[in-house]
Parts: structure tokens; sequence; C-alpha cells
């Protein structure tokens, strides 16, 4: 931008930036990645309590079935 006589500035080719205030960001950066935690502690939890129930079930049909060295 180059000055005018006055203190005024010339207008630039550059759109105007909107961060007034008018349109604020849905969500924050901070709410984001306490969201990504709380999503990556449950896919974690959810993996191993599955690996659990079929480890379980495993067990429960060798018992069943009456095997040895289940």
């Amino acid at each position: 931008m180059s000055e005018h006589p006055g203190g005024r500035s010339e207008p630039s080719d550059e759109p105007p930036h909107r961060n007034d205030g008018e349109n604020p960001r849905p969500v924050s950066d901070r709410g984001l990645a306490v969201f990504l935690v709380i999503l990556a502690v449950a896919l974690v939890t959810g993996y191993l309590f599955v690996n659990k129930l079929a480890d379980m079930s495993h067990q429960e049909d060798c018992a069943l079935a009456r095997r040895h060295n289940c």
C-alpha cells in the first residue's frame, strides 16, 4: 500500500480480511483437539473391548466343546 498525502492509504487489490467477528469459526481449535483426543480414546477402548469379547467367546466355545488345552 502506498501512503497518500494526509495519511490515507491507497486500497490494494487484496480482499479485505473478514476476521472482525461477523462470522466466527463454528468450532475452536481447542474444542477440535479435545474432540479428536476423546475420539481416539473411544476407538482404542472399543478395540480392546471387542478383542476381549472375542477372546471370551473363543474360550467359551472351547469349554462347551469339552476340549482340553483351551
